[in-house]
């Protein structure tokens, strides 16, 4: 089962599901980064509903207050680590992988 939420070093890494799409999940996602505590980046894993397109990761900074929508953007540049880590994740769940967007030629090109 895939952890939606993650906290990696100093960046929570959110990971978009079948039926979770944390970009329409603002409040509840504001009451789980606030109940944890944290402040910072947070970086979210649109695999699942953007496939492997240039838009699969996107970020926003999150303060106490809430997420600052002015800083949203598209992420071309994420931490090998942790895209390593979100990759791993996702293709030790074949259920996660059949939920997605992506087609069977991408699953077999992404499992590779």
């Amino acid at each position: 089962m895939i952890d939606t939420v993650r906290i990696i070093g100093e960046v929570a890494v959110v990971t978009a599901t079948a039926d979770f799409h944390p970009l329409r999940e603002i409040k509840s996602l504001t009451s789980t980064l606030r109940s944890l505590g944290f402040q910072g980046i947070v970086l979210f894993d649109l695999l699942s509903v953007n496939g492997l397109a240039p838009n699969r990761f996107a970020s926003m900074r999150f303060e106490s207050n809430g997420f600052d929508r002015s800083s949203f953007s598209v992420e071309a540049n994420v931490s090998t680590d942790i895209q390593e880590r979100q990759d791993l994740m996702a293709r030790s769940d074949q259920e996660f992988l059949h939920g997605s967007v992506l087609s069977s030629r991408d699953v077999k090109r992404f499992m590779q």
